[in-house]
């Protein structure tokens, strides 16, 4: 009888601290879980990160629930926490897609007319100049690709300009556009950067309504070959080199003649 009794003591003693400590752990555990469900929320708002909160609470409380402790306060946090990861990967998603293609007007064919100021303080019409085509790069001074292509067009302005003008259209208005030439021209006259690297064609920028050809584009850069009278002959999407062009302006060249 003794050594039963003793047994059974025994037993409540060893069992007794795990009875005590889960309960604590898992109120810990939950309290936890809670707070970052409760986070969540709000953050999933905030380029999505808020998801992964959600996550992490889910991750903790789904085990106290299916054990039972603290079982409403479980189920509400997992709760939380799936809406939170749902906010987050909806908003996620939308801003890795992004809007979407929108749709724009085909501009092949149409007459761009208009007089623009230039930087230089020139006026620029695109048509009716002269019996040259016509050489559109519209760009950003924050555009590697844009930057690159400059020697092909200041290399084009150059040396076909009995045949082609030169003419691009910036993102940016003159306060960006202007100290941006200005410091290619000083690193010029350093030595460190080669002339053919500046543009010294007419450059129009932003501080005026921009033309159509710059407003309907998509990405930079874009040029556009137009006819001598401003007809859009041609639209090159993307970054081309000196053989690419030449060759489209030869094939514009060709078009132009053809038309009546």
């Amino acid at each position: 009888m003794p050594f039963e009794l003793w047994s059974i003591r025994s037993r409540r003693i060893r069992a007794g601290p795990i009875r005590m400590t889960e309960p604590v752990a898992s109120s810990t555990r939950g309290r936890v879980a809670a707070w970052l469900a409760i986070l969540g929320l709000p953050l999933s708002l905030v380029y999505g990160v808020g998801g992964l909160f959600g996550l992490a609470a889910v991750a903790i409380a789904s085990p106290m629930l299916k054990r039972g402790f603290d079982d409403r306060r479980a189920f509400a946090t997992v709760l939380l926490g799936f809406t939170s990861m749902l906010m987050g990967s909806c908003i996620g998603s939308a801003m890795l897609i992004g809007p979407g293609r929108i749709e724009r007007p085909d501009l092949t064919g149409t007459v761009q007319d208009g007089i623009h100021l230039a930087l230089d303080g020139s006026s620029i019409r695109f048509g009716g100049e002269d019996d040259r085509l016509i050489l559109v790069d519209v760009w950003a001074t924050w555009c590697p690709p844009c930057i690159a292509a400059i020697p092909t067009l200041e290399a084009i302005h150059r040396d076909l300009s009995d045949e082609v003008r030169v003419i691009s259209i910036a993102a940016e208005p003159s306060r960006v556009v202007g100290p941006w030439l200005q410091a290619r021209q000083a690193r010029v006259a350093q030595g460190s950067l080669e002339s053919i690297a500046v543009p010294t064609y007419p450059i129009i920028t932003a501080d005026q309504p921009l033309p159509a050809l710059a407003s309907s584009v998509q990405a930079y850069p874009t040029m556009w070959l137009l006819a001598p009278d401003g007809t859009v002959l041609h639209e090159m999407v993307g970054s081309h080199d000196l053989p690419t062009i030449l060759a489209m302006i030869r094939m514009s060249k060709i078009l132009d003649l053809d038309q009546p």
